[in-house]
């Protein structure tokens, strides 16, 4: 199950690298957050789960910022691209969490 599990983590982060960062939010923070920054911490937690079990920084790390990047998904829907773009994002990092889980037990 982890295996099939890791498959499709590979198949939406080799997807995930061909996305451009949608360039109306490098200065646009909905909910007062970063969105490069969200980037940047969901990619690098997302990379480091297919490489390896997670440490407890980056687990927690990944739980907070999926719920977070959850919570601000429907106010971004006026961009279409940009909500493409964090969807991708937000399933890749809870398929993320997924594996990580089931890679432990």
């Amino acid at each position: 199950m982890a295996e099939a599990r890791l498959d499709q983590l590979t198949c939406l982060w080799d997807e995930f690298r061909t996305l451009r960062f949608p360039p109306g939010f490098y200065q646009r923070e909905p909910a007062g957050e970063c969105m490069v920054m969200m980037d940047t911490m969901l990619a690098g937690c997302v990379s480091s789960a297919m490489n390896g079990p997670l440490d407890d920084r980056r687990r927690d790390i990944l739980e907070a910022r999926t719920a977070v990047l959850e919570e601000i998904l429907p106010s971004i829907g006026d961009d279409e691209y940009a909500t493409k773009y964090f969807t991708h994002l937000y399933e890749m990092a809870v398929l993320a969490a997924e594996f990580d889980n089931a890679r432990s037990e």
